[in-house]
């Protein structure tokens, strides 16, 4: 195995997955430990309605690398944001976010940690996808989306694999507006216009439980807002460096 990845903060938001999100830490924690040194799991329960802020407790007082936050539900992107800019005033050097609904598989870890040995910023790009046809058409109208509004082409512009050096997000985050609802979108925007992305094929899984906070309904609603607010944005052309 190479040598670990040092300094870095694992990122998790959790919303209503009391079934998947116990499945996905015990997966995922003895991975943490075999690639990173000296790494903090925070992770984000953004206002759960079910049981997942008592089982989360539970599973943090026995694993002394989480630090579990609770807070207002203010959506994923900037559930992602938050915990991205907790990880840089701590000086995390990395920053690894991941979703807990089981579909990203720890099997490609270890080739995104090696990645980063010479590249700052590495995302997964979902090449073979478990979770239908409708997900899989999501993920594609929303990087047109971003392409339109941007004129910025980002491979997988809503992935939630994605491994990044602090020198990407520190001059940057703070211009994000609280109102944006996928933030992390942006942020692959703001990647790909100033950076280079590492890519890394990956297998997206389907959930290990539980069913996905947003519908695939409601997507055209939360697509009109994401191409407005993408289309209002606008990067300073030296890159907030």
């Amino acid at each position: 195995m190479s040598k670990k990845l040092d300094n870095c903060w694992v990122v998790m938001p959790v919303y209503n997955e009391e079934e998947a999100g116990p499945l996905v830490i015990a997966e995922w924690m003895p991975v943490f430990r075999n690639n990173l040194s000296n790494f903090v799991f925070c992770i984000i329960n953004d206002g759960s309605k079910d049981k997942s802020l008592q089982i989360l407790k539970n599973i943090a007082a026995q694993n002394p690398e989480i630090l579990l936050i609770d807070k207002p539900n203010s959506g994923h992107g900037q559930s992602c944001l938050y915990g991205y800019k907790m990880a840089i005033d701590k000086n995390a050097e990395w920053i690894f976010q991941m979703d807990s609904d089981g579909q990203c598989d720890p099997k490609h870890f270890e080739e995104i940690v090696n990645a980063a040995t010479q590249n700052e910023i590495v995302y997964g790009f979902r090449k073979t996808r478990e979770d239908g046809f409708k997900r899989y058409l999501i993920s594609r109208v929303v990087t047109i989306y971003a392409f339109i509004a941007t004129k910025v082409w980002v491979r997988d512009a809503n992935v939630p694999y994605r491994l990044m050096n602090r020198k990407s997000l520190i001059n940057f985050i703070d211009a994000v507006p609280d109102d944006f609802n996928l933030a992390n979108i942006i942020v692959s925007v703001y990647h790909t216009k100033f950076f280079k992305i590492k890519w890394i094929n990956i297998n997206f899984r389907n959930r290990s439980g539980g069913t996905p906070s947003v519908k695939v309904s409601a997507f055209s609603k939360h697509g009109r807002k994401l191409f407005k607010q993408l289309s209002d944005f606008k990067f300073k052309e030296e890159g907030y460096i």
